[in-house]
């Protein structure tokens, strides 16, 4: 019996009224136990101070109970576990430590029986309230153990995967991987990396699906099982091409509706703030009679411009000559230019030909490349463009036209005026109105609806229906465009025609794209700012890391800052994050950066 001097009739009073109790030492010796717990273990006569706690309780409760730390002796330690006698009861077992310091570390321990029909029906009822959830769910499951048997499907992953449970259970999740079932094994990943992963999955019915993997560990820290909760996510895709679609159209009834039709059939569409200058410059110039000089960068469009000035001004109806200036030698321009008559020269024709400023008479001349002009042509043009009549070559006869002059060049003409390689009468001539066409790498927002735009069109001629993979469209995003809009343009012809699938994967891309969006963008010293060059490399810097990680997770690894600064800082680029619409991005479980500092390059 316990000692009443030490621990008094109260609380072996409060102890036969409970309704199980024991006390115990660290040797494990039974001190006492009341009336309830001795007909629950079948405890007969007087405990002696030497019997041992383990011929009531088996050597596996004891050692559950070890490691869980009841053996420890720590203040206020305390725990419970459900363990079944080997006469077959079971019972809850609750222990708390130390509740007499002066006595050693002692343990109170309170059992109570669980009644088997109950315990047994609490489980089914358990089970089936699982097995429920798991059956009608949505989203498909799919769960294999720590040897990549599979365990289990669902029957949304049979519809969605199309197969049946049968087929599966039981066998290597490796296997429907080799039937083609499935492109990518996310939950063997899982396993492997030990940690949750998500990607996007493509199966052989035609779903596209996004498949998050995640292992369950067992109390020794191995992987149990691994669970894949797989969404489709193909209606949802369409819809993102419905949309992009939509966007494209919106943006081309916009522009019809503003009178710029060829642009609405163009590359030259978008809805970034540079570009709507540029329209605005458009219509004014195309309002005028003036001399416009067009200046941009290859591929921006600026033949392109010069045509949609042509199509909205009143000379729309009469002729649109193009004039290459840079793919004609300098000794056949004037002639081509301004004409030559019978004789002028041998090879001449005998009726002589009229020049590009007589066949463009009442419409437009578009000058492209004015920058390669020699100087002599450009004193004969400075001649014409101060409404002075001209000559054919070899021809005695004036000729005066009426004829609207556009120049482009890709040239800096105030920095070859300054060299003396070009005129800087004819330079001050020529730009009473100025259209600048931005280059693409500074129109960021426009990037994917010309994509869209181009795909639909080239995809529409080809008879195919391709997409872009969003990793493809980040990627996209990343590269620096030196081509501009026809480089995009060329580059959209390649995909559609290479591609061997509907979706257009990064790995599609050509080598020297998904190069250059992992390399560091050099800051142009044309930026405004130290903060505007900051932001660049920032914007740049996010795009790429998002481009190549897949997730906002990696993509804060990489650049060492938190999870929550890479989506903050996203959305104020305009960069598609993990989660958002068409952005449930490839991703993994948070790593240790979502602690690392923000960054903050300025």
């Amino acid at each position: 019996m316990i000692d009443s001097s030490a621990y008094g009739a109260a609380l072996e009073d409060r102890l036969a009224r409970m309704p199980g109790g024991v006390c115990g030492s660290d040797n494990w010796l039974l001190l006492h136990a009341n009336d309830a717990l001795r007909d629950m273990l079948g405890i007969r006569g007087e405990i002696l101070p030497s019997t041992a706690l383990s011929r009531w309780l088996s050597q596996g409760v004891l050692e559950g109970f070890h490691e869980a730390g009841g053996s420890e002796g720590m203040p206020g330690e305390q725990g419970r576990m459900i363990f079944r006698h080997p006469r077959g009861a079971s019972y809850l077992f609750y222990w708390w430590g130390d509740v007499s310091k002066s006595h050693g570390p002692v343990r109170c321990f309170t059992v109570y029986e669980i009644p088997m029909g109950e315990l047994d029906q609490a489980a089914r009822l358990s089970w089936r309230e699982l097995d429920s959830m798991l059956e009608f769910i949505h989203d498909g499951i799919w769960v294999i153990d720590a040897d990549g048997v599979t365990r289990r499907v669902n029957r949304a992953m049979e519809r969605i995967a199309g197969i049946k449970a049968e087929e599966v259970v039981g066998r290597h999740v490796n296997k429907p991987l080799q039937e083609g079932r499935f492109k990518t094994c996310v939950t063997l990943r899982a396993l492997k990396a030990r940690h949750t992963v998500t990607l996007f999955d493509d199966y052989a019915n035609g779903k596209r699906c996004l498949n998050t993997s995640t292992p369950v560990f067992d109390e020794n820290g191995k992987v149990w099982r691994v669970i894949a909760v797989i969404r489709d996510i193909t209606e949802l895709e369409n819809l993102q091409k419905k949309l992009s679609n939509l966007e494209v159209e919106a943006m081309a009834y916009k522009l019809r509706a503003q009178g710029l039709e060829s642009e609405a059939n163009s590359g030259l569409m978008g809805q970034s703030l540079l570009l709507h200058r540029v329209r605005q410059d458009i219509v004014k110039a195309a309002h005028s009679d003036a001399v416009t000089l067009i200046l941009g960068e290859t591929g921006t469009g600026k033949s392109l411009a010069a045509k949609i000035i042509h199509d909205m001004s009143h000379r729309a109806e009469k002729p649109f000559v193009v004039v290459n200036c840079g793919a004609m030698p300098a000794a056949l321009m004037e002639s081509e230019l301004f004409g030559y008559e019978g004789g002028a020269f041998t090879g001449a024709s005998k009726g002589g030909k009229p020049g590009m400023l007589e066949l463009a008479s009442g419409g437009t001349l578009l000058l492209d490349e004015i920058g390669e002009l020699s100087l002599p042509m450009q004193a004969k043009l400075l001649h014409v463009l101060d409404g002075q009549p001209f000559y054919r070559v070899g021809g005695t006869r004036a000729i005066a036209v009426d004829t609207r002059v556009i120049a482009a060049t890709n040239k800096p003409l105030d920095k070859m005026v300054a060299d003396g390689q070009f005129r800087e009468d004819l330079f001050y001539r020529l730009r009473v109105l100025n259209v600048d066409m931005p280059p693409l790498r500074e129109r960021k927002d426009d990037i994917l609806m010309l994509a869209w735009h181009f795909l639909r069109k080239i995809s529409e001629g080809t008879g195919t229906d391709k997409r872009l993979d969003p990793r493809t469209e980040q990627l996209f995003l990343a590269y620096n465009w030196p081509g501009n809009v026809r480089e995009l343009q060329s580059v959209i012809q390649s995909l559609v025609t290479l591609a061997e699938t509907e979706i257009i994967a990064p790995a599609d891309l050509p080598s020297y794209m998904r190069e250059s969006a992992s390399a560091p963008r050099e800051v142009s010293r044309t930026e405004q700012s130290l903060t505007r060059a900051v932001e660049a490399l920032e914007k740049s810097m996010l795009a790429e890391a998002l481009a190549e990680a897949g997730s906002t997770y990696k993509a804060a690894r990489r650049l060492g800052i938190s999870q929550s600064s890479v989506v903050r800082k996203a959305k104020k680029y305009g960069i598609h994050a993990e989660g958002e619409a068409r952005d449930a991005r490839i991703g993994e479980k948070p790593g240790p950066a979502e602690d690392a500092p923000a960054l903050n390059i300025a």
